[in-house]
């Protein structure tokens, strides 16, 4: 068991409005120090508290969605496949960015959130376990207005729904729908599935507001191919978008959208009482059962897991207070310890198999025992009724004289004739009992009478209670609105100066005048200039560093291009095989009976098939790294080209203006489309093909769209 401290980041909105004068923000020492001056307004004596300080494990102001998932989710990740449970929480006020952490952007898979990118490297890191065999299971969960919904189910309300505890304290829900996933693909789709059937809602400050607490969980079961295969290690990871803690006056919230505000507030009221209770050490009761979600979530504060939380705070002038409030629950988060530990359970169904193989090889065993020993054939299975009544037999035989001694051949049959004597005993009781031949009380013998007159009292042994029957007993036994807002801006007319009209003429005369002027000097001096060679010699002489630094990235741009085409190959060869190697062992898997398939158990030809997949993996994952890694190098060196030639144009036409007072806007010249030409490469390899670790997200994405509109149609033709 391993005691660890709930880990607390802290993520700011990104914002142009951050409030610089009231907030101060240290990255490297994760301090943040908010100072909130007096107001005047509330009188000359005011006791109100200018300033706060912070300190938490981390504090990520404007970072991408890459960095926190490093951060907050990498390390769970490895945890809970070592068999350590896990959760990732996102807290904070409605609009700080909670959702966004947790899921991210459906539209752009650069911005996918936590949820998407621990699906994703889940799936890489068993793919690369190929020791072990993992099973993996997702749930999505909805706390809306203190009923629990489940989103895998169609979001509609479960009555069967009901959050219990076992006896090693583990928190499960009972009817809860766990969708098994063989592929990342499959788990995605059904986070997307469970996505469009959450409850969302607009206000002033968030026209997406999740309404409701989510859980999403990734059930792992964990067994060795290499050990014993009874043993399954059982993890989980729970990721937690909570709803916004929100100020009605604010919000503007009303109707149904206020009724919801009231039940998340209630519900995070609760939950800080529950991080209070257990940041005191001499608190006997946490009151985990005052609502749904602390029940739910007993697990991972205080329980048994590791537990991130992320504080979303929303850094203006005006949300000071959230902020601040916010801070002030996560620095108490950050008092709570949870108690880590691995849960083992053995698998009935593999032990059962286990142990008829063991009585199966104890029983050959035996019979190779008794033939060495000359004992003939003995049966070790259970006496048949025939075989019971044999017994019977040799027992009434025994008792009545008849047989002096009996033949024993087994343990089983000494069973066997005790159990009979037993039940002739019983029976001889039950007939003296019928017959009234007991007598109640024992009487002293008449010495006076003969021996052979005397009869001989039947020694008791306890008078049998007759008790028949049996007992009897009874068993115990929604809408979402939207508004959109539009933001008039009156632009003033300007106002214009009324000239005569015969000024205005003038005006007219002069200005064509001066153009016809101007043109003929300009069609004068075009005649006496060659656009093309001025062009070229102002490369070769003024400009000719620009144009050797336009020339050098082109060649670099050719080369790395070159090497992508060179890798795309062998990146094609290392799938092939990785695939071949794929159908190899899925053909192996088919020639293996159900038991060999339970037991995970895998031969030297397929343990050394699953090593070379793993290689090739690895070698298919750089390979894609270096592709992606020259891709963002070839948009450096775009950029640098692009970049250049704008310079080299611009020197371009200020020398150009100087020597012949022209401008390139002046002369109809090739040379201004000439010049983007000249540098252009034609090569089919700058159409970007799709990041591969991105195939999964965007089919889910797709399939679930698709699911989407099937549905749609159908209740439309309904």
């Amino acid at each position: 068991m391993i005691k660890t401290p709930i880990k607390v980041i802290v993520r700011t909105r990104p914002t142009v409005e951050f409030a610089y004068k009231n907030i101060n923000i240290n990255e490297n020492t994760g301090h943040i120090a908010i100072n909130i001056p007096k107001s005047a307004e509330q009188g000359f004596v005011n006791h109100q508290q200018e300033d706060w300080g912070f300190t938490f494990d981390k504090v990520l102001q404007n970072a991408s969605q890459e960095v926190v998932f490093d951060i907050c989710g990498k390390e769970l990740i490895h945890s809970a496949l070592g068999g350590y449970s896990g959760t990732v929480m996102a807290y904070g006020q409605t609009g700080a960015g909670k959702t966004f952490t947790m899921m991210g952007s459906q539209i752009d898979y650069k911005y996918r959130g936590m949820m998407p990118r621990c699906i994703s490297l889940l799936f890489q890191e068993i793919e690369a376990r190929y020791e072990q065999q993992i099973t993996v299971g997702v749930s999505y969960l909805e706390i809306y207005n203190e009923m629990m919904y489940d989103l895998l189910a169609g979001g509609d309300q479960n009555t069967g729904l009901a959050i219990q505890e076992d006896n090693n304290g583990y928190v499960q829900v009972k009817g809860l729908t766990i969708k098994k996933c063989q592929t990342e693909e499959d788990a995605i789709a059904q986070l997307f599935e469970g996505e469009t059937n959450r409850t969302i809602s607009e206000h002033k400050l968030n026209k997406a507001s999740s309404r409701s607490h989510c859980v999403f969980t990734v059930h792992l079961e964990i067994r060795s191919r290499v050990e014993s295969a009874e043993k399954v290690i059982i993890s989980k990871l729970n990721l937690v978008d909570l709803a916004g803690s929100e100020r009605t006056k604010k919000t503007g919230s009303e109707g149904r959208t206020l009724l919801e505000a009231q039940f998340i507030n209630k519900s995070l009221s609760f939950l800080e009482q529950v991080v209070v209770a257990l940041s005191e050490k001499q608190r006997d009761h946490i009151p985990y059962r005052q609502s749904k979600l602390t029940n739910l979530l007993k697990d991972s504060i205080g329980g048994n897991s590791k537990t991130v939380m992320i504080a979303n705070i929303w850094p203006e002038k005006h949300q000071l207070e959230e902020t601040i409030s916010t801070l002030k629950f996560a620095q108490r988060m950050m008092k709570v310890t949870n108690e880590s530990s691995i849960r083992v359970n053995l698998d009935p169904h593999v032990l059962i198999k286990k142990y008829e193989k063991e009585i199966k090889d104890l029983r050959q065993e035996l019979a190779m025992h008794d033939t060495l020993a000359n004992r003939g054939r003995i049966q070790y299975e259970p006496y048949t009724p025939e075989q019971q009544y044999k017994q019977q037999q040799i027992a009434q035989q025994f008792l009545n004289g008849e047989l002096e001694d009996i033949d024993i051949d087994s343990l089983r049959q000494v069973k066997e004739l005790f159990f009979q004597f037993r039940n002739l005993y019983r029976n001889l009781v039950k007939d003296l009992e019928n017959k009234n031949y007991i007598p109640r009380t024992e009487k002293e013998p008449d010495v006076s009478k003969k021996k052979s007159d005397q009869v001989k009292p039947v020694e008791s042994v306890g008078m049998e209670e007759n008790k028949h029957g049996f007992g009897l007993g009874k068993a115990r036994k929604d809408a979402k609105p939207t508004t959109n807002i539009e933001n008039l801006v009156n632009i003033p007319k300007d106002e214009f100066k009324q000239v005569d009209d015969k000024a205005q003429q003038e005006i007219r005369k002069e200005s064509q005048i001066t153009e016809a002027n101007k043109e003929s000097t300009i069609e004068k001096r075009i005649v006496n200039v060659d656009k093309q060679q001025a062009f070229s010699d102002f490369k070769n002489k003024e400009g000719s560093s620009i144009n050797q630094s336009i020339i050098e990235n082109i060649n670099q741009l050719k080369e790395k291009k070159d090497n992508i085409l060179i890798l795309s190959e062998v990146s094609i060869q290392l799938k092939n095989s990785i695939e071949s190697n794929k159908a190899i062992i899925a053909q192996k898997q088919q020639n293996k009976n159900q038991e060999e398939i339970a037991q995970g158990i895998i031969d030297e030809e397929e343990y050394g098939i699953l090593k070379e997949l793993k290689d090739l993996k690895k070698k298919l994952k750089q390979n894609q790294d270096t592709i992606r890694n020259l891709k963002s190098e070839i948009n450096t060196i775009d950029q640098n080209i692009i970049q250049s030639k704008a310079a080299l144009v611009q020197k371009f036409e200020e020398h150009f203006l100087k020597k012949y007072g022209l401008t390139l806007q002046d002369i109809n010249n090739p040379l201004v489309n000439q010049k983007e030409e000249e540098y252009s490469i034609n090569d089919p390899s700058e159409q970007d093909d799709v990041d591969q670790d991105a195939l999964a997200y965007i089919r889910a994405k797709n399939k679930v769209t698709q699911l989407q509109k099937a549905r749609k149609q159908e209740k439309m033709h309904k």
